[in-house]
């Protein structure tokens, strides 16, 4: 089998000549690509108002900052109990308090879950679409009206996707996109830019007060090495997180991770503009893989593809092995075979919560390549690889 790597992102030229030009002008850090992403967006996303930041979970901060200071006398804030630990970090940021719900089997909260959870300290739900599968937003959204909480509509994963006719971002009191690697736009990796996306006029001005605040970029040239190294380079050389982590084992340190809120650069938003000149072409192709997957894995009923469903758009590919499953034991096979693979999110339950289809199913999610121009014999050379490492691990 030829290699299977991941893929970080869809870029084409159009991103690379966006970089080029930004390093070319010596303009990185300051220039006019935000002011016009945000212009973009605006008409994208109207009648929401558009800001912009480094990291998608600073416009949690944000937002729950301004929540807080409508009703201090409430702490919790509902998420679903398989989330991305950003969403905990900022919540807890926040000096607020997690409350986990179990997710159903498309990895997303159900209403009738929300509804149980609410609670006289409850401040904000927060409603993420996991790897770009829509939760069902539009009962959501009403339960949170008829119960005086706050939402946040976590489109972090997923940009230009609708449902009832309406833009996923678009939902309950604020929204959020990040262009992180492995979303719907992707400008990089660390910092490379966030979205808030206020949805009542009632937060515009103490939204645009917070992201005006901002410092601004800097430093940005050493996360856009990391991420083309990773992105284009690890094929050949592995993640530079394997090297970085060497390196600073041997002189005794750790990893730090830079997430200070700072304004977007004028790089990232350059990319995130040529990103989204191709967003029809890029959730086209996303579309085409997942029923390219759901097709190849009828032949594989050993392998579940939950989050699948026709015409959806998803960010990642992820595939539910069998129960019981060693599932880094079919990491290791699978890497022997040259298939690239990757675990999802570790599932967060917080005190007193229980969460056990969360906890079960994120045992066993891997999730496999779904880069651009896959063909259908790539998919079922992939699944034929992953079935038979499931299989000759579980033979041992």
């Amino acid at each position: 089998m030829k290699r299977q790597p991941i893929a970080f992102a869809d870029w084409s030229g159009r991103e690379y000549t966006a970089i080029a030009r930004c390093l070319l002008s010596g303009r990185v850090h300051q220039g006019p690509h935000p002011a016009l992403l945000r212009e973009r967006l605006a008409q994208m996303y109207a009648p929401s108002a558009v800001h912009l930041a480094n990291y998608g979970h600073h416009a949690i901060e944000i937002a729950l900052g301004i929540f807080k200071r409508q009703r201090p006398e409430r702490v919790e804030v509902i998420v679903p109990a398989y989330i991305c630990p950003s969403v905990i970090q900022a919540v807890e940021a926040c000096g607020l308090r997690v409350r986990s719900v179990d997710v159903q089997d498309d990895l997303n909260m159900s209403p009738a879950d929300v509804k149980a959870a609410l609670g006289a300290d409850t401040l904000a739900v927060i409603a993420p679409h996991m790897y770009g599968c829509p939760s069902r937003m539009g009962e959501i959204e009403a339960l949170c009206d008829s119960t005086n909480v706050f939402l946040i509509d976590d489109a972090a994963q997923v940009v230009g996707v609708r449902q009832d006719g309406r833009l996923l971002g678009t939902f309950g009191d604020v929204g959020l996109i990040s262009f992180a690697q492995s979303k719907t736009i992707v400008t990089g990796i660390r910092g490379s830019g966030g979205v808030l996306l206020v949805n009542r006029p009632a937060w515009a001005e103490q939204a645009n007060r917070a992201c005006a605040a901002l410092p601004p970029a800097s430093g940005r040239l050493g996360p856009l090495a990391d991420f083309l190294w990773n992105h284009v380079g690890h094929v050949y050389t592995g993640h530079s997180g394997y090297y970085l982590g060497r390196a600073l084992a041997a002189l005794g340190r750790s990893p730090v991770a830079h997430q200070q809120a700072t304004q977007i650069s004028h790089l990232e938003a350059g990319i995130a503009l040529a990103q989204l000149g191709r967003l029809d072409a890029l959730l086209l192709e996303k579309v085409r893989i997942a029923q390219a997957y759901h097709q190849a894995l009828q032949a594989y009923p050993l392998l579940r593809f939950p989050q699948f469903a026709p015409g959806r758009f998803l960010a990642r590919v992820m595939l539910l092995l069998p129960e019981g499953t060693d599932l880094e034991g079919v990491r290791r096979e699978a890497r022997s075979r040259g298939l690239e693979t990757r675990t999802g999110y570790a599932a967060h339950v917080a005190p007193g919560a229980e969460a056990p289809k969360a906890q079960a199913m994120a045992k066993r999610l891997l999730g496999v390549p779904c880069r651009p121009g896959m063909s259908q014999a790539d998919v079922r050379s992939i699944c034929e690889e992953l079935n038979a490492s499931v299989e000759r691990v579980a033979s041992r």
